[in-house]
């Protein structure tokens, strides 16, 4: 069944056995694993956000298989075992991974229960500083609107 409960399961994995993760960086996409084109590392694994580009620029998570390893590590995500969250008892074990999860991501720099929360300061900045602009624009349509209206004024006067 797809979809019908709406409760997130493990993760998905990649050929080599690593869970695919909630990228740590934008929190937007799944992590995807790709083999590198370029002559001086063909053939060569790696890890990176769908939202990386070529050039650098978009989001910057990319790393190479052993590197994403450490990431995993760090990051205290485990590899999901074949069956986990199926059959009896899946719930339990489901909650009790997540538990065990989060208190071990609560050691983590700059964790805070979620990932989503860093992303919310920087919604709230940049719609902040989109109200500033805005307020900025109409105090230029208003003075903009006096000096046509004074203009008017002047030339009617004549």
């Amino acid at each position: 069944m797809t979809g019908g409960s709406g409760s997130p399961g493990p993760d998905p994995v990649s050929a080599d056995g690593l869970p695919l993760i909630i990228c740590t960086d934008c929190g937007l996409r799944r992590v995807v694993r790709r083999k590198s084109q370029q002559p001086w590392s063909a053939g060569q694994i790696f890890y990176c956000c769908p939202l990386h580009k070529k050039d650098g620029s978009g989001c910057p998570f990319w790393f190479w298989k052993e590197d994403y390893m450490k990431v995993l590590g760090d990051r205290v995500v485990q590899a999901p075992v074949a069956g986990a969250y199926i059959g009896a008892g899946s719930m339990q074990v489901a909650e009790s991974s997540m538990q065990e999860c989060d208190s071990r991501m609560k050691g983590v720099p700059g964790f805070d229960g979620s990932v989503f929360v860093r992303k919310e300061v920087d919604l709230v900045g940049l719609c902040q500083e989109i109200v500033r602009l805005l307020k900025l624009l109409c105090f230029v349509g208003v003075c903009m609107l006096i000096v046509m209206l004074l203009s008017v004024f002047v030339q009617l006067m004549k």
